[in-house]
């Protein structure tokens, strides 16, 4: 089912601005220019409605709202009015249904322009939500470069070999060599994290597994086991918590209190 589209307010081409919303894809311009060009459609456009709404839609909302308050105190008078008259002519009731009616018609003209500048204003922030996207975008491009590999234009990193070929992330993703120059990067796969690393280091336990540097931090740091035989990775007594976790409010460390205060107790 195709997507509703949002009927944008314009006095001159009601579908130029709706296809500029919904049918240019902003992630696939990488011209400065192009972007530049097309925010700035936006804008004039987002000004154009901004004004006329202020020119046009609110002051008939205030000329409706001044009518219906002005029916409704000339109301409020005559009941007074009727309250201490005894008798009515037909006179005075068509009067009377004469103000109801200005009262009732004022109200429903009120309602439709209040509710025509709710889609103006409505309008105005499905145009600033487009403005804000096409700047986010421009802060990204500053950043994208063309991959050696698929020539596509997105953040590209050095894919580590000699020729020095940049590579965005599909074409960087899970590789052991080059797509370029096809160079053997020295790459070694990660059991635990799943990926291919440089530096490939043994987790320390009796059967000498391996793991990447990262992983074997982290697993020293949770709960010192191998993930692969639960052997200790460190014979050394581990301590989760970094040198600051120990530091109290003057600054001293707490575990040379605690060894002060052991030292003290053995000579007891």
């Amino acid at each position: 089912m195709e997507e509703k589209r949002w009927g944008f307010p314009n006095e001159n081409d009601t579908d130029r601005i709706q296809k500029l919303y919904y049918d240019v894809n902003i992630n696939t311009i990488f011209n400065r220019t192009k972007l530049r060009n097309l925010k700035n459609k936006f804008v004039k456009y987002v000004k154009f409605i901004t004004k006329f709404k202020q020119k046009v839609v609110d002051p008939e909302i205030h000329t409706y709202q001044k009518i219906q308050d002005d029916a409704y105190q000339t109301i409020n008078e005559r009941r007074v009015d009727d309250a201490l008259q005894t008798s009515f002519t037909n006179e005075d009731v068509e009067k009377g249904q004469a103000l109801f009616e200005i009262f009732n018609d004022a109200k429903d003209d009120c309602d439709k322009v209040k509710y025509y500048s709710l889609y103006w204003a409505d309008s105005i922030e499905h145009i600033y939500n487009k403005i804000n996207e096409i700047k986010t975008h421009q802060k990204k491009l500053k950043h994208y470069k063309k991959c050696s590999h698929c020539e596509n234009m997105n953040i590209v990193t050095n894919c580590g070999c000699k020729s020095n070929h940049k590579l965005c992330s599909d074409c960087s993703d899970d590789i052991t060599e080059c797509p370029v120059c096809e160079e053997d990067l020295g790459l070694q796969y990660c059991a635990i994290c799943m990926e291919n690393k440089k530096k490939i280091v043994e987790t320390g336990c009796e059967n000498k597994h391996q793991t990447c540097k990262q992983c074997l931090d982290k697993i020293i740091g949770k709960n010192n086991l191998c993930p692969f035989c639960r052997d200790y990775c460190s014979k050394e007594p581990v301590d989760p918590h970094p040198a600051s976790y120990y530091l109290m409010n003057n600054g001293e460390d707490i575990r040379d209190v605690w060894q002060d205060m052991a030292d003290d107790m053995r000579e007891r």
